[in-house]
């Protein structure tokens, strides 16, 4: 797999999606880059540390900027066995516009950030956040700031199997691999579009989807339901899946998440949220 690039703003969601980014990286063997999206310290503290048996001085920065994730990594260390390889991107100034360029440069495949509820506002997805992503080219997970700290088990792509992306299926069964994990694909046919009968929807299934998969654990399901948000509540709740995958602008996205931004999630939707670029 390629690269993990997370979105820090210093938040306390951002804390939780880093560990979360941290984990990933540390299963998946790639190398997880953080961007902070603004100095926290500004200036920060210089200590000066004699080195043994030399006559020099060591400057060490304490910067708030990188300790913090530092303690998240002797953590996971701890707690797993995992030592992720972290790296910081320094003198480039956050934008949506710039993510490309950072992507290219070192090898980025998904974009992580945090969410949280505000106020009286149920948990949302900015428009900003999608921007990076439809720039980028790159998938985005979204992290709840009250979801549960673990790799996923259970990955849910909820799609008209007419218009299912192959690109789509491939990231998640490589990522599926790595962690062990169970991939469904849910088939919900698109608004104006006829219910496709079971056999016919499974034969596309295991011909077009399946057969080209080199991994076992890729399971189906074909939803009668027709009203988009209960659908989802089932394959979420019902089914308990930990992962929801949507592409952005098509196939349910609008009918669970709204039609204007920023896309609020419904309290029911209480788990991390992977949204590819349309």
């Amino acid at each position: 797999m390629k690269n993990i690039l997370i979105f820090n703003d210093f938040s306390s969601e951002a804390e939780h999606a880093t560990e979360m980014a941290l984990l990933l990286a540390g299963k998946t063997n790639t190398n997880l880059y953080v961007w902070n999206m603004f100095d926290k310290a500004e200036q920060p503290m210089v200590k000066e540390l004699v080195v043994a048996n030399a006559n020099e001085i060591v400057k060490e920065l304490s910067d708030d900027n990188t300790a913090w994730i530092e303690k998240l990594e002797s953590k996971l260390n701890w707690q797993r066995g995992l030592m992720p390889v972290v790296h910081f991107i320094n003198d480039v100034d956050y934008a949506p516009n710039d993510v490309l360029p950072i992507v290219k440069k070192y090898d980025i495949g998904v974009l992580i950030k945090g969410i949280t509820e505000s106020g009286n506002n149920p948990l949302h997805i900015e428009s900003e956040a999608l921007s990076c992503s439809t720039k980028s080219g790159c998938p985005i997970l979204l992290i709840p700031e009250k979801v549960k700290y673990k790799a996923f088990e259970k990955m849910v792509y909820a799609t008209d199997l007419r218009f299912c992306r192959h690109e789509v299926v491939t990231f998640l069964t490589q990522l599926a691999k790595h962690l062990n994990a169970n991939v469904m694909i849910a088939n919900i046919s698109a608004q104006g579009l006829p219910y496709m009968e079971d056999t016919y929807a499974r034969s596309v299934f295991e011909h077009e989807i399946l057969n080209p998969m080199k991994y076992e654990n890729v399971y189906f399901s074909n939803i009668r339901e027709r009203d988009i948000p209960k659908a989802l509540d089932v394959l979420v709740n019902g089914m308990n899946n930990d992962l929801l995958v949507l592409v952005n602008n098509k196939y349910h996205f609008k009918e669970l998440l709204g039609h204007s931004s920023p896309h609020n999630i419904p309290d029911n939707i209480h788990i991390p949220l992977l949204i590819f670029p349309s």
